[in-house]
């Protein structure tokens, strides 16, 4: 039985490598985490240019029409090089449109997505309200109230899906973001990104889909999440192991002590763990399969196990883990940022136990 990725899967990781690879390094982030935007928009060009943003929509939109294991390479990618642009915002929100929104909206939207012209954000997470299945923000006669908070590139996005109430189902809905009844306030990640709270006063949405498709961008966002963080622990590691096979201490390098070694290779289990259980759930995913407990596996490593590395990879570097100079600290901030998005360990594991319990 051959585990490995398709040819697309690779062929897409191989271009996402070499452009990241050829556009990124410690200058260019240093200049875009510097500005208010956080936003790489000549990279956002690229990826637009090689049809990387639009590779996971159907084909009639412009898209390749790859499947969600795809995405998680994308994602993973950009997490590798802690790319700043709105990669995963833009591509949760656009498959999701892609497989519940009516062919008008579809047809007006995707194609400009795939192009680069137009961004796409969701705003899902509510204030003191943990339950993404039962949203406070309200939705009556065609228009929405309530606020939302943690939406990535509200500024730089044309338009965002918008979880809300519609008598008693949870519904995903579609908002125009240049609405004046539509107010932001802007404050900052763990990593230095901007993200906003967005209010919405009776601001006019069109409805996407039902429960079914809440449950759907639930379940995808959590899986790039941990996609992302796949490729920020993953690089970390790697960067851990080569400092510590270069930096001395008592005339040999730090690699060949006993307890450097063990603590880097529980990382390394760490690590696959990560990329065993988001690969997985994504396939099910894919394959139209009930995906939710393995969606929530995942996230508990890409949480949990995630810390762990943080924590080993600052340790073993000493205080070069934490100097600007050098890239590690960017990693760690990364990986703090998606650990506690959409709820860290103990919460994803509350989320796993009421499921099982329900069962």
């Amino acid at each position: 039985m051959d585990f490995d990725l398709p040819e697309e899967h690779h062929e897409i990781t191989e271009l996402a490598d070499r452009i990241l690879q050829d556009h990124i390094d410690i200058e260019v982030l240093r200049e875009i985490e510097a500005s208010s935007e956080w936003f790489d928009k000549e990279l956002w060009g690229k990826f637009a240019s090689s049809g990387l943003i639009g590779a996971m929509l159907k084909e009639d939109v412009g898209g390749a029409g790859l499947d969600i294991v795809a995405l998680v390479c994308l994602l993973r990618s950009q997490g590798q090089y802690v790319a700043p642009i709105p990669l995963l915002p833009t591509l949760v929100s656009a498959v999701t449109l892609d497989k519940f929104g009516t062919e008008a909206k579809r047809n007006s939207l995707l194609p400009k997505v795939a192009d680069g012209s137009k961004i796409l954000t969701f705003a899902s997470q509510e204030f003191l309200n943990d339950q993404f299945m039962e949203p406070s923000t309200s939705y009556e006669n065609g228009f929405i109230a309530g606020t939302k908070i943690v939406v990535e590139y509200a500024n730089h996005a044309d338009s965002a899906l918008v979880t809300a109430m519609d008598d008693d189902e949870p519904s995903v809905f579609i908002v125009d973001l240049e609405d004046p009844n539509i107010t932001m306030q802007a404050t900052d990640s763990t990593r230095g990104e901007p993200l906003w709270e967005v209010s919405f006063k009776e601001a006019p949405a069109e409805k996407i889909g039902g429960r079914e498709s809440v449950a759907w961008l639930y379940q995808i966002l959590l899986i790039s999440l941990c996609a992302t963080q796949l490729g920020v622990t993953e690089t970390a590691l790697k960067m851990t192991a080569s400092y510590t096979s270069e930096r001395e201490q008592f005339g040999r390098p730090l690699a060949t002590f006993q307890a450097v070694t063990q603590r880097l290779a529980d990382q390394f289990i760490n690590v696959g763990g990560i990329r065993l259980t988001t690969f997985s759930a994504a396939w099910r995913l894919s394959a139209g399969l009930d995906a939710l407990e393995d969606v929530l596996v995942a996230k508990w490593w890409a949480s949990e196990r995630a810390t762990e590395i943080a924590h080993a990879t600052q340790h073993c570097h000493g205080g070069m883990g934490v100097s600007k100079d050098y890239p590690l600290y960017r990693y760690t901030l990364w990986n703090k940022h998606i650990t506690t998005s959409m709820g860290a360990g103990t919460q994803t594991l509350r989320s796993l136990g009421s499921l099982l319990a329900s069962n």
